[in-house]
């Protein structure tokens, strides 16, 4: 009976460790210089190059296995682009004033966004003072503000007005690893791959979506 007992005991308490590693958090802040761009369905637009942006924010991985977990965070994200008008004008509407963008002109976009990613993380187990991983998911912007600019129209850093659309999805993949500074903390570091799932412009007769390609940068604690 009492080895029963001590036996019992003995399960309960390694069943209690497991469900505690399963609950484990995991919080980090990041800054990841990217490159974006727009990605068109139609002729009528150009995608016509990067532009350079930041995205900062904070990660929060909730585990549910040793080496499995789901990711969250939120951030405040720089996208943008350039599009060549190739079929048609446009009147480009911002506060200051309303241009008309002739055929072939081309008009940079750059915005703000609060993004809230979704998604699953998958780690190695570690390897020296580094362990590997892997996150796939989704993710919804809303825009916070944009801007305009078009050399032809002396159009520089101007606020658009409905331009932009107001949010926008998409889906991510990233890898890359974390290395070690003792105890929970480590420095994050990847490269991370994001491709829009609707609209980003709203130009007429099109589909402009994003595209980018970021470094993570940042720590864990």
């Amino acid at each position: 009976m009492k080895l029963n007992s001590l036996t019992l005991s003995i399960g309960l308490i390694l069943i209690g460790n497991q469900l505690s590693n399963a609950q484990q958090y995991s919080f980090g802040v990041f800054a990841d210089p990217q490159l974006s761009w727009f990605n068109s369905d139609t002729k009528r637009y150009d995608p016509n190059g990067p532009v350079v942006g930041l995205n900062i924010g904070f990660t929060a991985d909730k585990f549910f296995a040793k080496r499995y977990a789901f990711s969250s965070g939120l951030s405040v994200n720089a996208l943008g682009g350039n599009i060549r008008l190739m079929q048609s004008t446009y009147t480009l509407k911002t506060i200051d004033s309303t241009y008309n963008i002739a055929i072939g002109d081309n008009i940079k976009f750059k915005s703000q966004y609060l993004t809230l990613p979704i998604g699953f993380k998958f780690r190695t187990n570690q390897i020296g003072y580094t362990t590997y991983f892997a996150n796939v998911g989704v993710s919804g912007s809303l825009r916070i503000r944009s801007y305009a600019w078009n050399e032809t129209n002396q159009v520089d850093r101007e606020t658009t007005k409905t331009d932009m659309a107001w949010g926008f999805a998409s889906y991510q993949i990233g890898i890359g690893g974390e290395y070690s500074l003792g105890g929970e903390s480590a420095i994050l570091f990847g490269i991370t791959w994001c491709d829009g799932l609707t609209r980003i412009i709203e130009l007429p007769n099109s589909t402009i979506t994003s595209q980018s390609l970021s470094l993570k940068v940042g720590i864990i604690f």
